[in-house]
């Protein structure tokens, strides 16, 4: 970040990059480990250039993950990045500790756009809850699943699906973003899961994600709800 003084004014310049491509797991720390804060208070910021840059140089179905504090000041590159999702099938998710004080901003809007198109999410945080987030990230990146069910709700609302399950599904992730976020899951004969199957993988006050492994094949009923405008996600392995 550059700032160029012009006068009594101060503009700033803000570049993307360098990207760092590598599947080497000590290089990527190291690098992270270069990353610092300085200043803050840049709200919004150059976000979605980043995303675009992030899908152009990753493989196809890749999965991305965002951590800002701020809503998106380029959200006028929104159309090419959903663009890019569409054909390379990666999937975007936003672990957000700020919006700038307006969700209802087009910079923020272009979140929900991109976690839409992507059957990815929006989790609105407190910083202390980043930490948490991480571990479920961890779980996340290391199995190959699959998008078995993603469904954006614009109000509250209390639902019921049926999930089917085929004898190769070994395990699946429900995940419900948005206030005070519930998930009750019965099995195929309308019975709780075990303690053995059953794992609450997150909860948080905007965020709720468990697993269910070894689910046996059948019709599985998934109660969901939440008290504000919500994401549905169910994922498999």
């Amino acid at each position: 970040m550059y700032s160029l003084n012009m006068g009594s004014r101060s503009d700033v310049i803000v570049e993307i990059g360098p990207i760092t491509v590598t599947t080497d797991a000590d290089e990527f720390e190291d690098e992270l480990s270069y990353l610092y804060v300085q200043g803050g208070g840049d709200c919004p910021e150059m976000s979605i250039g980043a995303i675009q840059k992030a899908l152009e140089e990753s493989l196809p179905r890749s999965y991305i993950y965002v951590f800002t504090d701020a809503r998106a000041k380029d959200y006028h590159l929104t159309d090419k990045v959903i663009e890019l999702i569409q054909r390379k099938q990666s999937q975007v998710v936003f672990v957000m500790t700020g919006d700038c004080g307006d969700n209802t901003h087009e910079g923020f809007v272009s979140y929900l756009k991109i976690a839409s198109t992507s059957s990815g999410q929006v989790f609105l945080l407190k910083k202390h809850q980043v930490n948490e987030v991480l571990n479920f990230v961890k779980i996340a990146i290391n199995t190959r699943k699959v998008n078995l069910l993603a469904i954006d709700f614009s109000q509250p609302s209390k639902t019921v699906y049926s999930l089917p399950v085929d004898t190769h599904l070994r395990e699946f992730t429900v995940s419900v973003s948005g206030e005070e976020p519930y998930i009750r899951l019965l099995d195929q004969d309308g019975n709780s899961p075990s303690a053995e199957q059953f794992t609450e993988l997150l909860r948080l006050k905007n965020v709720y994600i468990v697993n269910i492994k070894n689910p046996g094949p059948g019709n599985w009923t998934l109660d969901i709800s939440s008290g504000s405008s919500h994401t549905l996600r169910v994922t498999g392995v």
